[in-house]
């Protein structure tokens, strides 16, 4: 296991000095915490969200559909601008548990290719949809698995003040927080999450700096390879 996380932090650094996107110095010695975006880009929606991170000068990871990278490149660029990071959510948000090794990979490899195009690189971790995987899938994804250990259900429209209060209530040092750009609701309570979890001392930082603080221990990731 050593000697995957070795390699991925080798394919991390094979990217280039900007490969990982520098975690933001708010609350630089405060407790880390990775916000991350399902399924987008949804241009509206998406844009509110990077508007609050850049206002706040926090960062965050957003799990891009490969379906929904073309016509929507300048999000993606705006994204890495603030230095979020992009994963890979599969190309059509396919349960990975019930493909075949070769559509499995289908899956990873389309999004990357769109990823490449768009921003010149590929993803360096993915999120399961659904949070699903199994060996197979493990075996099959030779990246990190991101799940996610607070579940905020907001891919339902929810009362904006009800889902704001529960991130807040919820985050924890260490902890990855699942959301979705696709709702309204979603959107306007970035408005009140951000501000609040910077007033609480939390720093901002994308999956990958999270893995890398946590020397691959964080309990929602999934590394290569296993079981």
């Amino acid at each position: 296991m050593l000697c995957l996380f070795s390699l991925f932090l080798f394919l991390l650094s094979s990217r280039g000095e900007d490969a990982v996107p520098t975690a933001t110095t708010v609350n630089e010695n405060g407790p880390l915490l990775a916000l991350t975006f399902d399924d987008g880009p949804y241009p509206k929606v998406t844009t509110h969200i990077l508007d609050v991170l850049e206002k706040h000068g926090v960062c965050a990871t957003f799990f891009v559909l490969g379906s929904r990278v073309e016509g929507r490149e300048e999000v993606l660029l705006r994204m890495e601008a603030l230095g979020c990071e992009i994963g890979n959510h599969t190309f059509s948000h396919a349960d990975l548990t019930r493909l075949s090794a070769e559509q499995c990979k289908e899956e990873i490899d389309k999004t990357n290719a769109e990823f490449e195009r768009a921003l010149g690189h590929p993803a360096s971790v993915v999120r399961p949809p659904y949070g699903f995987y199994n060996a197979a899938v493990r075996k099959n994804v030779p990246y990190p698995l991101v799940l996610w250990t607070v579940d905020t259900n907001d891919w339902r429209p929810r009362n904006v003040a009800e889902l704001a209060g529960a991130v807040v209530r919820e985050a924890e040092d260490g902890c990855v927080i699942l959301m979705h750009d696709q709702q309204s609701s979603t959107a306007q309570a970035m408005d009140a999450i951000i501000p609040a979890l910077v007033a609480k001392g939390f720093r901002f930082v994308t999956v990958s700096e999270l893995i890398a603080a946590t020397d691959g221990a964080c309990k929602a990731v999934k590394m290569p390879g296993g079981g």
